[in-house]
């Protein structure tokens, strides 16, 4: 069995974690049983995980290193989604290959470095500590502990999701007269701003960005503080009636709003708004934000994605205080707020969760008894969760670090900036979700298709300039580029249009392919998280084309027939403000759905603020 694994990895195919817990489950009396205990970041939640891995009496080297790569993927994925305080180890302490892979584990996780020498796995810990210093303050500690068997508890509670309904999803939708309020949906390679005043959409904002390439947080919290303003400056215009060089100023903020405006034209716009309207620019009552990292009671703790990699890297500054900058930004909004204004700020993925819900709610209160379980499908995998009740639980889920495939030795060879590679950007570690079920799995897999079965669209990638040759670190690599033009939009557009274009197979398959991912990841977040819903809503460019939708699905049912994935479509505009979306003649629910979403997110923020609003 073991050796069947590493033959298939060592030629490039995939061996899926998912598939090599199955068949070590199934050795029966020649495998050794783990338990692992985690204690979650709420006191008093605790989580069990029974593993099966084969007897390592007269293994090799390789299928030791392989059982290792496995136990750790398994652990990596628990830490990465659910966090944690605690983490205990159950096993037969007796077996010398077993011990050397559990006591080398503190090791490989980094636990004992600092928080700025940690890399590979060390980087999950990171934002576990940073999430235990903000709830908990800086003086507890994550701790890993191993114990024989003999030691395990006799029994374990079953872990059961609270599903505790709440009228909390409804409620964010009514009575939005007589209140400003905006949303920001934030990605990897745009901005995207929608703001509502008095329950009617004044204006919507998309801002093209690379905050990967950023060095400072400032380049990073600037462009979002200024586009709140463009937003809050073009409502006020909207409403303050006629003034002294009114119908220029009214130009130039239009040329702002444009999707292709400069920054430079936008921080001119905003400063002679706000300098002509002085007393008369409207305050905002509620921000809802949809940020790409994690999250937790409103705050960014992350630090840990590729979009602060540049700050990360950055030898001129001290990360932690730097980062600190980051974590604040709610504060920085809330100046532009009232007075008892809200900040409310989640994670993409429980963003993409939370529209989904509210928008169920409106058409079937029924719908979202169990919850929301969402994916975006963008610049990397954004993973949602939310409840019934509208609660996001206070975990990383950062499930787009999953480690799914324990093969492909072939792609893993690539650095990490290859667009070949499957080496997480991040963490350098191979067989992550990160490039698998994003853009960046529809990049790789196009090279790697495109150059086994059409040439000639594999030269075509060249000649449009979305793939070049440079050197990274003395290897020379291929790349999509992202200055002078970024490339990474206009590259999924065209493998995406590829699809209509040729209806060819080999383009149809990496769609395909991608669903397939999306399968081993219903797996692994049904193993680990074991949600109530068991459904999976989709949002993202991605899933854009319908086609592509559907090729995704067609995809993951070869592993999974009875899959469901939903839409997050034009036909899941329910409530009034997304309805609006939907009527817009320039933008998409696909492209402003999260903005929108994030906006009733806001004024759940301004419901809780009354002491019956609270969702426990």
């Amino acid at each position: 069995m073991l050796k069947g694994m590493i033959e298939t990895a060592k030629k490039g195919g995939n061996v899926f974690v998912t598939d090599v817990r199955e068949a070590f489950k199934n050795a029966g009396s020649k495998s050794e049983s783990i338990l692992v205990e985690l204690d979650l970041i709420k006191k008093g939640d605790t989580r069990y995980f029974e593993l099966s891995v084969p007897a390592t009496k007269d293994i090799s080297v390789g299928e030791a290193e392989f059982i290792g790569s496995y136990i750790k993927a398994e652990i990596y994925n628990m830490l990465s989604s659910l966090g944690g305080r605690a983490l205990t180890v159950y096993f037969n302490t007796s077996d010398a290959v077993l011990d050397e892979i559990f006591s080398g584990i503190r090791q490989e996780f980094c636990m004992d470095l600092p928080l700025s020498d940690r890399t590979g796995y060390g980087n999950c810990m990171n934002v576990i500590d940073r999430m235990i210093r903000a709830i908990h303050g800086g003086d507890e500690k994550f701790r890993y502990i191993l114990k024989d068997n003999c030691e395990r508890p006799s029994s374990w509670p079953d872990y059961s999701e609270d599903t505790t309904e709440s009228d909390m999803l409804r409620r964010v939708t009514e009575n939005l007269e007589g209140k400003l309020l905006c949303g920001i949906d934030i990605g990897g390679t745009d901005i995207k701003v929608a703001m509502a005043g008095d329950g009617r959409i004044s204006c919507f904002k998309e801002y093209d960005w690379n905050p990967k390439a950023f060095s400072r947080p400032e380049q990073l919290i600037d462009p979002i503080l200024y586009l709140v303003r463009l937003a809050r400056a073009y409502y006020s215009l909207e409403t303050a009636g006629d003034f002294k060089n009114g119908p220029g100023l009214k130009k130039m903020m239009a040329g702002a709003m444009d999707k292709n405006a400069s920054t430079k034209e936008i921080i001119e716009a905003v400063e002679k708004a706000e300098e002509a309207l002085g007393e008369r620019i409207i305050k905002i009552d509620a921000i809802g934000l949809s940020f790409p990292d994690v999250v937790v009671r409103d705050k960014i703790v992350g630090g840990e994605t590729t979009k602060t990699r540049g700050m990360k890297l950055n030898p001129d500054i001290d990360y932690e205080k730097e980062f600190a900058k980051i974590t604040a930004l709610n504060d920085r909004l809330l100046e532009l707020c009232h007075e008892g204004g809200a900040i409310k700020n989640m994670n993409d993925g429980p963003a993409a969760a939370y529209t989904a819900a509210v928008e169920m709610m409106a058409a079937d209160p029924g719908s979202v008894r169990n919850g929301v379980f969402a994916h975006s499908l963008g610049t990397e995998l954004g993973t949602g969760w939310v409840d019934g009740a509208g609660r996001v639980p206070e975990m990383p889920l950062e499930c787009y670090n999953f480690i799914i495939d324990l093969g492909d030795f072939v792609e893993k060879e690539y650095p990490a900036e290859d667009v070949r590679s499957i080496n997480n950007v991040n963490t350098g570690l191979a067989g992550t979700l990160q490039k698998y079920a994003s853009q960046s799995g529809v990049f790789r897999l196009a090279m790697q298709y495109f150059k086994e079965k059409r040439p000639d669209l594999f030269k075509e990638l060249f000649d449009l300039g979305f793939v070049v040759e440079k050197e990274e670190h003395g290897r020379k690599i291929l790349a999509v580029p992202t200055e002078p033009r970024d490339m990474r939009k206009g590259f999924l557009e065209h493998v995406m249009e590829l699809s209509d274009r040729e209806n060819d197979e080999t383009v149809n398959e990496i769609f395909r392919q991608i669903g397939v991912y999306l399968a081993v990841t219903w797996f692994e977040t049904e193993h680990i998280l074991e949600p109530a819903c068991k459904e999976r809503t989709l949002f993202g460019r991605v899933v854009k084309k319908k086609k592509c939708f559907d090729l995704i699905k067609e995809g993951a049912k070869r592993l999974k027939p009875d899959i469901v994935f939903e839409l997050a479509d034009g036909g899941m505009a329910n409530t009034p403000l997304m309805k609006q979306l939907e009527e817009d003649k320039h933008y998409t629910v696909a492209q402003f759905a999260q903005a929108v979403g994030v906006i009733y997110f806001g004024n759940q923020g301004l419901i809780e603020k009354s002491p019956a609003g609270k969702v426990n």
